[in-house]
Protein backbone atom coordinates (compact mmCIF):
# COMPACT_ATOMS: atom_id res chain seq x y z
CA UNK A 1 0.00 0.00 0.00
CA UNK A 2 3.10 2.36 0.58
CA UNK A 3 4.79 1.77 -2.55
CA UNK A 4 1.48 2.44 -4.85
CA UNK A 5 0.75 5.82 -2.41
CA UNK A 6 4.49 6.88 -3.51
CA UNK A 7 4.04 6.07 -7.17
CA UNK A 8 0.99 7.96 -7.51
CA UNK A 9 3.00 11.19 -5.56
CA UNK A 10 5.72 11.02 -7.50
CA UNK A 11 3.37 10.90 -10.82
CA UNK A 12 1.32 13.78 -9.46
CA UNK A 13 4.59 15.42 -8.64
CA UNK A 14 6.19 15.17 -12.26
CA UNK A 15 2.56 16.02 -14.25
CA UNK A 16 2.25 19.23 -11.74
CA UNK A 17 6.10 19.87 -12.90
CA UNK A 18 5.38 19.41 -16.63
CA UNK A 19 2.30 21.56 -16.70
CA UNK A 20 3.99 24.28 -14.07
CA UNK A 21 6.87 24.66 -17.37
CA UNK A 22 4.22 24.28 -19.91
CA UNK A 23 2.38 27.21 -18.47
CA UNK A 24 5.68 29.28 -17.74
CA UNK A 25 6.66 28.51 -21.71
CA UNK A 26 4.00 31.54 -22.52
CA UNK A 27 5.47 34.19 -20.46
CA UNK A 28 8.96 34.75 -22.66
CA UNK A 29 9.00 34.73 -25.74
CA UNK A 30 12.64 32.85 -25.97
CA UNK A 31 10.20 29.95 -24.49
CA UNK A 32 7.54 30.70 -26.73
CA UNK A 33 9.94 29.58 -29.29
CA UNK A 34 11.39 27.23 -27.67
CA UNK A 35 7.87 25.63 -27.27
CA UNK A 36 7.16 25.90 -30.59
CA UNK A 37 10.25 24.29 -31.84
CA UNK A 38 9.55 21.31 -28.88
CA UNK A 39 5.97 21.19 -30.28
CA UNK A 40 7.26 20.26 -34.12
CA UNK A 41 9.39 17.06 -33.06
CA UNK A 42 12.55 18.60 -32.46
CA UNK A 43 13.43 18.05 -28.70
CA UNK A 44 17.15 18.75 -29.13
CA UNK A 45 16.87 21.76 -31.43
CA UNK A 46 14.80 23.33 -28.90
CA UNK A 47 17.64 23.07 -26.46
CA UNK A 48 20.53 24.15 -28.95
CA UNK A 49 19.17 27.17 -31.19
CA UNK A 50 20.27 30.83 -30.63
CA UNK A 51 17.43 33.08 -30.30
CA UNK A 52 17.72 36.76 -30.91
CA UNK A 53 15.34 39.65 -30.55
CA UNK A 54 15.73 41.82 -33.96
CA UNK A 55 13.82 44.38 -32.06
CA UNK A 56 11.37 45.00 -35.04
CA UNK A 57 7.65 45.63 -34.54
CA UNK A 58 4.50 44.77 -37.18
CA UNK A 59 1.43 45.81 -36.40
CA UNK A 60 0.04 42.82 -38.72
CA UNK A 61 2.91 40.32 -37.66
CA UNK A 62 4.37 41.31 -34.91
CA UNK A 63 7.94 41.18 -32.97
CA UNK A 64 10.55 40.01 -34.84
CA UNK A 65 13.15 36.88 -33.67
CA UNK A 66 16.14 35.43 -35.29
CA UNK A 67 16.07 31.95 -34.57
CA UNK A 68 19.90 29.66 -36.11
CA UNK A 69 19.94 26.74 -36.07
CA UNK A 70 16.52 25.62 -36.72
CA UNK A 71 15.35 23.62 -39.83
CA UNK A 72 12.20 21.56 -41.35
CA UNK A 73 11.95 18.57 -41.24
CA UNK A 74 10.31 18.06 -44.06
CA UNK A 75 12.15 20.07 -46.51
CA UNK A 76 15.80 20.30 -44.87
CA UNK A 77 15.15 24.23 -45.30
CA UNK A 78 16.66 26.91 -42.81
CA UNK A 79 13.29 28.87 -40.57
CA UNK A 80 15.30 30.99 -39.23
CA UNK A 81 12.65 34.11 -39.22
CA UNK A 82 9.94 34.05 -36.31
CA UNK A 83 7.28 36.34 -35.73
CA UNK A 84 5.55 36.49 -31.99
CA UNK A 85 3.11 38.19 -30.72
CA UNK A 86 2.08 39.28 -26.98
CA UNK A 87 -1.61 38.73 -25.47
CA UNK A 88 -1.39 40.61 -22.39
CA UNK A 89 1.44 39.03 -20.88
CA UNK A 90 1.86 35.95 -22.89
CA UNK A 91 4.00 34.95 -26.18
CA UNK A 92 2.83 33.01 -28.63
CA UNK A 93 4.48 32.35 -32.26
CA UNK A 94 2.06 33.95 -35.24
CA UNK A 95 4.53 32.85 -38.03
CA UNK A 96 7.67 30.60 -38.85
CA UNK A 97 10.02 31.41 -42.27
CA UNK A 98 12.74 31.48 -43.86
CA UNK A 99 13.19 35.41 -44.65
CA UNK A 100 13.21 34.99 -48.51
Amino acid sequence: MHRKRRRRLVGISLASLVILLWISSFFSPELAVRRYVMLHMQPIKSITVEIKDKERHDDQHGYLYEVIGYKDIQTGGDLGVFYLKKYGPLWYVSSVGSGN
